[in-house]
């Protein structure tokens, strides 16, 4: 079965419930328990509200675009951050699969910078735009699947260079944050600077950290 983003974000979307015999004992549910509740409704908030916005991209106007281009964001910054508190928590035990889900977070966050600067990514995620924010070559055709209106908005030329606006420049930077955290965590407090996941990521951030720009230097 292939595993999609929506099942493989972190936050223990594929547990299922135990079958439960007889009558549940009076007692309060253990913290890990509470915790992963916790993490499972914020996540299937996130999925209804990432789903949302991309029936509203779909009509074509930029706007509705950025808008869950930026939603990306914030909801790769929460996964960033969680992953964050289970590392500290875990140790140097957890080093290795943190690594591995640190590794698909940065494709997912270079994914979004390049839809929003002018390239065309691997879609990793399960909520790419539905077009490239950025003029297309004159010969080039769009998808059928798009509207006219939308056709022609692909071709014509963009404002601004291709660059992040400045609240998508804020929310691509905490995010580049909270990855560096990791590695910092991994690599100094861990001492696993030379493992081999954590110089994949390194290598990764230096071809994907140029999109964001000079800080302060957004479109407006």
């Amino acid at each position: 079965m292939k595993i999609t983003a929506k099942q493989n974000v972190w936050f223990n979307t594929m547990a299922e419930p135990q079958a439960r015999r007889g009558k549940l004992p009076r007692r309060m549910p253990d913290r890990d328990g509470v915790e992963e509740s916790v993490a499972l409704a914020e996540f299937l908030d996130w999925v209804a509200m990432l789903d949302d916005l991309a029936r509203r991209a779909g009509s074509g106007r930029d706007e509705d675009a950025r808008q869950l281009a930026l939603a990306k964001l914030r909801f790769l910054l929460r996964r960033v951050q969680h992953l964050r508190e289970q590392m500290m928590q875990g140790g140097r035990g957890q080093a290795r699969s943190g690594l591995e889900r640190l590794v698909r977070l940065v494709e997912e966050w270079g994914q979004v910078l390049q839809e929003l600067t002018g390239r065309q990514p691997v879609v990793v995620d399960d909520w790419p735009l539905p077009y490239r924010l950025y003029s297309r070559q004159a010969g080039e055709l769009p998808s059928t699947a798009f509207a006219p209106r939308v056709a022609e908005r692909r071709r014509r030329q963009r404002p601004g260079d291709n660059v992040l606006l400045p609240q998508e420049q804020e929310a691509a930077v905490l995010v580049l944050h909270g990855i560096r955290f990791v590695l910092a965590l991994v690599g100094e407090g861990f001492g696993m600077a030379q493992h081999p996941l954590l110089l994949q990521v390194q290598a990764r951030l230096a071809q994907l950290v140029p999109l964001l720009g000079p800080p302060g230097t957004a479109a407006m």
